[in-house]
C-alpha cells in the first residue's frame, strides 16, 4: 500500500544575499543600481517536485492569485508560461522576501524555474518576475533596465503596495483564488476515490484506505479486541489520538495482527495541550504506538502554538518519523489563516460530518485544495446515533438496498468523497460497517439524504 513520494520542504524564512545573484558576479544587480556591499551567504528553498505537496496544475488560461502583505490584499494576474504554472502549483505559500535597492523584494529557491528570459527594458511597480531561474522578485518601483527576466505576472492595482511592503524583510503570502481553482486542469495529486482498491492517494504520495475504524472511547483490552476484529475483517485504516488514551492498545493490535506493517495505515493526533512541546509529543506517540512510524499525524484542534506544532510535524516528516500530516476540526476561516503559515500542505482534514451536519461548503473548499476530507461521528455521535439511524428517509433507502441505515450513511459519505472511520466495539457492527462496496446510492437517494441537513453539530468546536 505504501507509495513512495519525495517530500520537499519549502523553507519559508530565508536570510538573503541580494540582487538575486551571487556576490562574485560582476553583473549581479537586478536593477540598474550597482552596489558593492558585502552580502551574507544566500540560503535557498527548493521548488516542489511532481510528487510533493503541490496544489493545482493550471491550464493555458490567465489565472489570478491573491497576494497578502501585512493584512493588505492585492490581486495578481499570472502569465501563460511554464514558470507561472510551476509557481501556481506551490500555492498557498508564505515567503519572507528580502529588500534590495529600496525598489524590490526577492526570495531564492534552490531549484530552477523553467524560464524564458527576455529583456523587458522597463520594470513596472507590481511586476512579479523570475531572475536567473531561481529568484522570485516583486518590484514596487518603476525604472528602466537592461537585465533579463522571465515575466511571472503582475499586481495590476499597486495602490498602497510600497507602503504595505515597508522596509526590510516582508512576509508575503501568495494564495490561490477561485479563478485559480476554476482554471485548474486537474489536481496534481488526484484525491478522487478508487472504489476498486478502496483507497485514495494523498497529496503526500501515500495511499490511504477510504474506510476504517475509529477508536474514541475504546480502552485497553476492549480497544485491542476491536482493532483486532477490524483488521481480521479487512480493515486497514485505524484512527487514534493522544487524548483517546489508547495509542498503546492500538499499537499492540497492529503488532500482533500478523499483517505486514506497510499494509496498515495508522492515524494519531496531537492535542492542544501538547503543542508547546510538540517535538517531544511526537516522540511520545511513536513510543506508545511502537509501530516504526506514524502514517498520518493530525493537530486535533486549533489552539495556542498550533503553527509551531505543525512545523514540528513537518520536521518529523523530513526525519521519517511521520509520513503524512494534517488537521482535525479546521474549517474555512481557520484554514485561510493557517495555510499561509505552513510549508507542507495538509494531506487530510478530519471534521465532524454526518447527514445532520453536512459541511456542504467546507468539504468542496478543502477538496479544491487537493486535501482529502475525513469524517468523524459519521453516524451522528454518542447520544445521537439512534435518532439518525432511525430516520425515516434513511431507513427507507436502506430497505430498498437490503442494507442497514448505518451502511447507507457510510456509503453516502464515500460517494461525497469523505473517508469514514465509524467506531464500535461490537464485532457484528464492525463487520457490517465495512460492507459498503456491493451497492451504490442513486443520485435521487443522495439528494434525499442531502436534504436532511440541520447544521446540527454535536462536538464542542
Amino acid at each position: 500500500m505504501r507509495k513512495f513520494a519525495a517530500r520537499i520542504l519549502i523553507l519559508v524564512s530565508v536570510l538573503g544575499l541580494s540582487a538575486c545573484g551571487n556576490a562574485d558576479q560582476s553583473d549581479v544587480p537586478v536593477t540598474e543600481i550597482d552596489t558593492q556591499e558585502s552580502r551574507p551567504e544566500q540560503k535557498e528553498a527548493p521548488l516542489p517536485s511532481d510528487n510533493g505537496n503541490n496544489h493545482t496544475e493550471v491550464t493555458s488560461e490567465m489565472t489570478t492569485i491573491q497576494v497578502i502583505i501585512n493584512g493588505q490584499e492585492f490581486e495578481a494576474e499570472l502569465n501563460d508560461n511554464e514558470a507561472a504554472r510551476q509557481f501556481t502549483e506551490m500555492l498557498p505559500i508564505q515567503l519572507d522576501m528580502e529588500d534590495l535597492h529600496d525598489n524590490e523584494k526577492y526570495f531564492y529557491f534552490s531549484d530552477d524555474f523553467d524560464t524564458a528570459d527576455e529583456e523587458l527594458k522597463k520594470i513596472h511597480a507590481g511586476d512579479l518576475l523570475i531572475y536567473d531561474s531561481k529568484c522570485l522578485v516583486l518590484f514596487y518601483e518603476s525604472f528602466e533596465t537592461t537585465y533579463q527576466y522571465t515575466p511571472l505576472g503582475k499586481i495590476s492595482d499597486t495602490s498602497g503596495l510600497k507602503e504595505a511592503l515597508g522596509t526590510g524583510t516582508a512576509a508575503i503570502s501568495f494564495q490561490p483564488t477561485e479563478n485559480t481553482l476554476d482554471t485548474a486542469q486537474t489536481s496534481t495529486n488526484d484525491i478522487s476515490f478508487n472504489f476498486e482498491t478502496k483507497t485514495v492517494t494523498l497529496n503526500s504520495g501515500y495511499e490511504m484506505p477510504i474506510y476504517g475504524i475509529g477508536t474514541y472511547s475504546l480502552l485497553n483490552e476492549e480497544c485491542v479486541n476491536s482493532v483486532t476484529t477490524a483488521l481480521e475483517n479487512g480493515v486497514r485504516l485505524i484512527d487514534t489520538a493522544h487524548m483517546y488514551h489508547n495509542e498503546e492498545s492500538v499499537g499492540e493490535a497492529v503488532r500482533n495482527s500478523g499483517i505486514p506493517r506497510e499494509e496498515i495505515f495508522v492515524i494519531t493526533k496531537l492535542y492542544p495541550d501538547q503543542f508547546a512541546n510538540a517535538e517531544a509529543a511526537i516522540d511520545e506517540a511513536l513510543e506508545k504506538l511502537d509501530i516504526e512510524y506514524i502514517d498520518l499525524m493530525l493537530l486535533h484542534h486549533p489552539g495556542s502554538n498550533d503553527v509551531d506544532a505543525y512545523h514540528a510535524m513537518e520536521a518529523a516528516v523530513s526525519e521519517g518519523k511521520i509520513r503524512s500530516i494534517g488537521l482535525s476540526n479546521w474549517y474555512i476561516e481557520e484554514l485561510e489563516e493557517f495555510l499561509p503559515q505552513v510549508t507542507i500542505t495538509p494531506a487530510l482534514v478530519q471534521n465532524e460530518i454526518h447527514p445532520y451536519y453536512q459541511e456542504n461548503k467546507v468539504i468542496p473548499y478543502i477538496q479544491s485544495l487537493g486535501i482529502v476530507v475525513q469524517g468523524w461521528y459519521p453516524l451522528g455521535g454518542r447520544g445521537h446515533t439512534a435518532e439518525l439511524l432511525g430516520n425515516e428517509v434513511i431507513s427507507e433507502i436502506a430497505a430498498s438496498h437490503g442494507k442497514s441505515s448505518a451502511q447507507v450513511i457510510l456509503r453516502w459519505n464515500l460517494q461525497k468523497g469523505v473517508v469514514v472511520i465509524p467506531g464500535s466495539s461490537n464485532p457484528d457492527h464492525i463487520k457490517e460497517n465495512m460492507e459498503l462496496f456491493d451497492f451504490e446510492l442513486t443520485s435521487e437517494e443522495m439528494d434525499l439524504i442531502n436534504a436532511l441537513d440541520r447544521n446540527e453539530k454535536h462536538d464542542w468546536y
